[in-house]
């Protein structure tokens, strides 16, 4: 497995327009298949293995629809074709097993003794549900603009071809539903 993301830049044989895809997309490829569960080495290999089946695929999107959400659907099968090939639910990793790739100290060895205090699960509850409920009283189309953007990491364009808005409409939404958010949680403290 690699730790480093392929060489894209330094290929002549791959076209410019498709480095420009690459780093827009290796980044939040690689986050994306960490939160689905798997390793630092395996959402690496995965992100290179999704943007390369969408370089070989290229011809076969369509643009009705985002570019960025056929990505991720690239994405999400090629994760999907991984649990497949693993045959179970993702694997959780070894506490025994390594940090680094000469051995040495395990993750358990790093790993705080103390786990968090019940009162401390308590308040994090709390803030969670003033949250959700916070978010619950923002109009519509703000708390989609805002969640799109913070939630699945897509970008102002991203946001506003999603929703059919213009980039300026989508900063005035986020920026309006940070401001709510923020008065919101401070009254309810």
């Amino acid at each position: 497995m690699t730790s480093q993301p392929m060489a894209v830049s330094s290929d002549p044989s791959v076209p410019e327009d498709f480095h420009d895809t690459f780093r827009e997309f290796y980044p939040r490829l690689r986050s994306y298949f960490l939160a689905q569960g798997f390793s630092h080495f395996d959402a690496e290999d995965l992100s290179q293995t999704a943007l390369w089946n969408v370089y070989r695929s290229e011809g076969q999107f369509r643009a009705e629809g985002s570019y960025a959400a056929w990505v991720y659907t690239v994405a999400k099968n090629a994760a999907r074709d991984e649990w497949r090939r693993r045959g179970r639910a993702p694997e959780t990793d070894s506490l025994d097993r390594p940090l680094g790739e000469e051995g040495g100290e395990t993750l358990a060895a790093t790993v705080a003794d103390e786990r968090p205090s019940a009162e401390h699960d308590a308040h994090g509850r709390e803030d969670l549900a003033r949250t959700v409920a916070a978010l619950a009283v923002l109009p519509a189309r703000m708390r989609a603009c805002l969640l799109l953007h913070v939630q699945q990491g897509l970008s102002y364009g991203e946001v506003a071809r999603r929703l059919t808005l213009s980039v300026p409409t989508v900063k005035v939404q986020i920026w309006n539903a940070r401001r709510r958010l923020r008065q919101h949680l401070a009254g309810a403290a």
